[in-house]
Order: structure tokens, then sequence, then C-alpha cells
């Protein structure tokens, strides 16, 4: 093998252990819940909504499964829908006769 070849397979390995690393570490961070300091009113008072990231870590993203027999295809439209005809509106100044000449150039 050349040194180029060497040197590319030991660039993927790298980064491909560097970004499993990154990733467990990304991952133990984000179930980390440290406690809440309740001798400290005001901003510690277990009111803080760390219970919604707990709840956001521990949900699934699996989605239930869903019966395929009940659905049907839905045919598009033929046609659309008339609408009445618009009505000029009417308006209380008389349209001029003439229109005023250009400038002069």
């Amino acid at each position: 093998m050349s040194a180029d070849a060497v040197k590319t397979t030991f660039s993927r390995a790298f980064l491909v252990v560097v970004t499993l690393g990154v990733l467990a570490v990304l991952t133990g961070l984000a179930y980390a819940s440290p406690p809440d300091a309740s001798w400290i009113p005001g901003i510690y008072d277990n009111a803080d909504l760390d219970d919604v990231v707990v709840l956001v870590a521990a949900a699934s993203g699996l989605v239930g499964p869903v019966d395929l027999a009940g659905l049907h295809v839905i045919p598009p439209p033929t046609a659309t829908a008339a609408l009445p005809p618009e009505k000029t509106p009417v308006s209380p100044c008389p349209a001029p006769l003439h229109a005023p000449a250009p400038p002069p150039a």
C-alpha cells in the first residue's frame, strides 16, 4: 500500500472513532439531569421545566401499528365549483369623457 492509501485509511478510521465518541458523549449528556438546588428559592424551586426535558428524553419515536385496510383512495375532483358571477361596482362619479393630453415635450 502506498503512503496516501494508508493516510486515507487512517483518516477515515479516525473520523469514525471521533464521530462515535461524540455521539456517545452527547447521548450521556442528554440524559443527565442535575438535581434542583431546592435550598435556593426562586430560580431552583422545582418549577423550571426540567420535567419537560425528562418527558422528551423518555418519549419513544415509534408510532403504533395502523390498520391499512380501512384506508381508501379519494378521487380528485373532476370539476371546480362554479362561483357566482361578480358584479361590477357602481362608481358614484361618472367616467371622464376625454383623457387629458400628455405634456408637451
